[in-house]
């Protein structure tokens, strides 16, 4: 199913980071409709669906894309970007200073400006803005080779806990409709039987996902995913360490070259 929906233009980024979170998000409701039309089980009805859907998963793919750049805007400098620009702030402790120094060096190296700590602290905008500028170059003149495991790998976990986050309120609000909509039903055709308290125990991963989707999918997990994402990125400003990483390794494909050097072309791009 995976090459399938490759096949129709959804790439490794576009599968993992937008269409599974909303496909998650319809999980409850998939499982309800199921339950009560065991038809759709079959492996044609499977297929047909598939096949009738491909604009459609297209389209959840795109919305969860939305909602997703939707909650990082309203998150600001708590993720994304504007997170990572941060990062790169003087007044931002999260890495050492003698690593932000060089992240620093290397950024002014490619003609990047960056604020000195004096001129944050009389123009603590400006200062953001030049790293956000840095970051957008950064982050442009490492697409060729996102598809190295650890970044790519990093942008997909952050895409994927930003469109959770995005698509939460319409996820809560259909994991209680179909859950309603279930135990309606069971109530309505209440009968002792095997089918019965199957569609009992059908409530369980049901009210496990409502509860994945209210108490997991938080704020706190974007950032981090954030977090993890910026480091791995801004690692690209060691140069130095990594092209010595290659000569000691240079048949490994999980490098990432100096961005001096001449990238090769890769399939996957960073999507962030």
């Amino acid at each position: 199913m995976t090459d399938f929906l490759r096949g129709i233009g959804l790439s490794r980024y576009e599968l993992n980071a937008r269409l599974k979170p909303a496909l998650l998000a319809l999980l409850p409701t998939l499982i309800v409709a199921c339950f009560w039309y065991p038809g759709a089980w079959s492996v044609v009805g499977s297929l047909t669906a598939a096949a009738s859907a491909c604009g459609v998963l297209y389209a959840i793919a795109l919305l969860a894309r939305n909602r997703g750049r939707a909650a990082e805007r309203k998150l600001d400098r708590e993720v994304g970007r504007n997170h990572t620009a941060r990062l790169l702030t003087h007044s931002d402790d999260t890495f050492v200073a003698e690593t932000k120094a060089r992240y620093h060096a290397y950024l002014r190296a490619h003609d990047k400006v960056i604020s000195t700590t004096e001129e944050e602290l009389v123009e603590p905008e400006l200062a953001f803005r030049r790293a956000r500028s840095a970051v957008d170059w950064l982050l442009e003149h490492t697409r060729a080779r996102a598809g190295a495991a650890l970044l790519l790998d990093e942008n997909v976990a952050y895409g994927f806990q930003r469109n959770l986050y995005g698509l939460k309120p319409f996820a809560i609000g259909l994991s209680v409709i179909a859950a309603a909509t279930h135990v309606l039903l069971l109530g309505l055709t209440a009968t002792e039987g095997e089918r019965f308290w199957f569609g009992v125990a059908i409530c369980i991963p049901i009210a496990g996902l409502l509860f994945g989707w209210l108490f997991l999918v938080t704020k706190g997990a974007v950032a981090e995913a954030s977090l993890a994402y910026a480091q791995r990125l801004l690692a690209n400003c060691e140069p130095e360490t990594t092209a010595r990483s290659a000569r000691h390794k240079p048949s490994s494909a999980s490098k990432i070259a100096p961005l001096s050097a001449k990238p090769r072309q890769r399939k996957e791009v960073s999507q962030r």
